[in-house]
């Protein structure tokens, strides 16, 4: 039971949200579950209270999950069977082989993308300032037939993976481009644990933590050389950071569905206040098989804990905005999903590339918000949009203008 003071603060939020219209926003009503638990993450865990299994609940965080999230549940039935798409019967759990790093749910995947990509995923240790060596997820893929351009450094969103970009990195590879891509601190298969010890008892900030930690990996992989930078989701946030604090080695910058202009979050004040309501309903969604396809690591040393400890610092919200992205320097571009319901009607996304430079945002149709996961579209949109940024290329938004309006295009993709 709640006392008093903590009934003040569950009414207090409970009044923001609806003051400020975001009560049954797709990421903010999903706190409601949870506002009731709101004691601290590892008592409750230990209690067992975040792993019950509870199907009016779960019918309730369905009817609150963003589209993009949804479609990972697709060709599963209702005992949570992986069924063949073509067949419809089950598939018959086959586990991969893979490094010891990686637990036995990567080693469950069946989707030949993801399959793909956890199996080219390398993990080395990297020394970060402030926080010292880091066992640190990578992809670096080279194409056979290199283009004359930088490399691709790609920066997936929170609490995600290089497992986003399944689709994306093949056609960029196809397209001659080199990829870069590492898992930032709580996504993935990277180390946590430092990360969350230099926040909780040195007071580190986790946006300068993982800036620093991405300057390491791309010293690493590429030495001295410019990287066209693209950020998906919150990846756009850091992208954001990076270039603005780094514009020495961003040769162009590239928003998809991404963060920065707006959030999918309330504000940090409202999102540190809910960071154990919010970490005990991931801790819930996963145990209910809940989370995005393919969501590989809840089960990774530190995975609560690092979701508390970002969601506590307030966010990417506290420090990337208008005010930062004024100063980005390197030529922006933005691709995003016409039907995009976490950050909607791509007002966000035109926001932030008028602000950084770029004019309109090139828009891509379709149900699902997240432009890296369409497939076939998706990637042919973030390969026009890293060739116009690398070596120039027709059919993107660019500082340098482009070819008909944007929304013009837009129609002729979906006529297409």
């Amino acid at each position: 039971m709640l006392g008093p003071a903590a009934g003040v603060v569950v009414l207090g939020v409970l009044g923001y949200l609806a003051a400020t219209n975001q009560l049954w926003n797709p990421t903010t009503g999903a706190i409601l579950p949870l506002l009731f638990l709101s004691g601290d993450s590892e008592k409750l865990a230990e209690s067992g209270a975040t792993t019950v299994q509870n199907e009016a609940l779960k019918k309730f965080a369905l009817s609150v999950t963003p589209s993009a999230w949804k479609k990972a549940y697709q060709g599963v039935d209702d005992d949570g069977v992986r069924l063949d798409p073509t067949t419809g019967e089950a598939i018959a759990p086959r586990l991969l082989e893979l490094p010891s790093w990686m637990g036995d749910e990567a080693r469950a995947l069946v989707e030949p993308e993801a399959v793909a990509c956890v199996q080219a995923m390398q993990r080395a240790s990297i020394e970060v300032p402030s926080v010292g060596p880091v066992d640190t997820c990578f992809l670096s893929l080279r194409p056979a037939a290199p283009a004359a351009a930088p490399p691709v450094m790609l920066i997936h969103g929170f609490d995600s993976s290089i497992l986003e970009f399944r689709y994306i990195y093949p056609a960029l590879l196809q397209a001659g481009l080199r990829v870069e891509a590492m898992e930032w601190w709580t996504g993935g298969f990277t180390a946590r644990e430092p990360f969350t010890r230099a926040i909780n008892e040195a007071g580190a900030k986790p946006w300068d933590l993982v800036r620093h930690h991405q300057m390491a990996f791309l010293k690493r992989q590429c030495g001295g050389e410019k990287v066209v930078l693209l950020g998906a989701s919150l990846g756009g946030a850091v992208a954001l950071d990076f270039a603005a604090r780094h514009p020495e080695c961003v040769e162009a910058l590239i928003l998809m569905d991404a963060g920065g202009e707006s959030y999918a979050q309330p504000d940090p004040w409202l999102t540190s206040l809910c960071a154990d309501p919010v970490t005990n309903l991931f801790q819930w969604r996963a145990t209910n098989g809940l989370l995005p396809y393919p969501h590989v690591w809840a089960q990774e040393d530190g995975w609560r804990q690092a979701l508390r400890a970002y969601l506590k610092s307030g966010g990417y919200q506290a420090v990337v905005g208008p005010p930062l992205i004024k100063t980005v320097t390197p030529p922006t571009y933005v691709l995003w999903g016409e039907e995009d319901d976490v950050l909607p009607g791509c007002g966000a996304g035109a926001e932030c590339a008028t602000r950084a430079g770029a004019g309109e945002p090139a828009l891509r149709g379709g149900a699902d918000r997240r432009v890296h996961n369409e497939g076939g579209r998706g990637a042919a949109g973030a390969v026009g949009c890293v060739r116009r940024g690398a070596v120039g290329c027709e059919g993107a938004v660019g500082r340098e203008g482009a070819v008909g309006p944007p929304r013009q295009r837009a129609r002729r993709s979906q006529a297409e």
